[in-house]
């Protein structure tokens, strides 16, 4: 750390250089907002529940934000070392230009490590990318595959919901039937199905039976699977078809998508 601050106290300034080494050293580990657990047990479950394709989505959603972030500090960095070096061929500089000059170099430090952080961030995502795949056995996926899981996410969604009310309150809440009911669910079904599992946990306790949430996503799974059909007779219902999506739109963006990866950067056709 270099300091051109006049009258400070000189015993003070070489104990912050002496100190502050060892905790930079340590303050790099934490470039980035999240934590490799945070960002995969929270940031990827983030209002995804375990839905492998949910998951996926939001990789790709969470890897855009860092690209983004990335090419901010590139632009950012270049302005600054323009101005460090405009500065540094004067041959003598006033004290303010001497300040000027730690200052920004200090933030070239600074956006550099926030950007070494987005890296970091991006290789931990690509890593969930390619686990979230290889573990659900997907080999490739598309915007059909996305729909078709969405209504037994959604279904699955309505059911844990439903659960967390009912150990909560005892009761189920407005939103939560509404949530249930809007994808073809029974209300009353739901409930009978989430009460007998609580019942049935409740004597697996009583038996001081070790179990884990995997327990709780096993049953959940199930119930996604059981009543995903419920979202597709609503849809018929309400529109004439059991299909909500439109595969023709889905259709027209792969081959738009496709084209548009066979280029190369500058447009040309690879």
């Amino acid at each position: 750390m270099e300091i051109v601050l006049r009258k400070q106290n000189k015993k003070l300034v070489e104990r912050v250089k002496q100190a502050l080494p060892a905790i930079d050293k340590h303050t790099r580990i934490f470039d980035r907002k999240n934590s490799q657990t945070t960002l995969k047990l929270m940031t990827l479950t983030l209002l995804c529940g375990q839905s492998p394709l949910r998951m996926l989505r939001q990789v790709t959603s969470e890897v855009e934000k860092r690209k983004n972030a990335l090419y901010e500090a590139q632009h950012t960095v270049a302005e600054k070392q323009e101005e460090i070096d405009t500065l540094e061929k004067k041959k003598k500089l006033t004290s303010t230009e001497r300040a000027k000059i730690i200052q920004l170099k200090y933030g070239v430090s600074q956006i550099n490590n926030k950007a070494n952080g987005s890296l970091k961030d991006i290789a931990t995502l690509a890593d969930a990318y390619e686990n979230i795949m290889s573990t659900h056995g997907l080999k490739e996926w598309n915007e059909e595959d996305f729909e078709n899981e969405e209504k037994r996410h959604h279904v699955r969604r309505g059911f844990e919901l439903l659960y967390r009310n009912l150990i909560e309150s005892g009761r189920a809440k407005e939103g939560t039937l509404e949530y249930l009911q809007q994808y073809g669910v029974h209300c009353q079904v739901a409930i009978v199905e989430v009460s007998g599992y609580i019942k049935y946990v409740g004597e697996l306790l009583k038996k001081n039976t070790k179990i884990s949430g995997t327990h709780l996503e096993d049953f959940l799974d199930k119930m996604g699977d059981k009543y995903t059909h419920s979202a597709d007779e609503v849809s018929d219902r309400l529109f004439g078809r059991d299909g909500i999506i439109n595969k023709s739109f889905m259709e027209k963006m792969d081959k738009r998508n496709k084209d548009k990866a066979a280029r190369k950067p500058n447009g040309r056709d690879v």
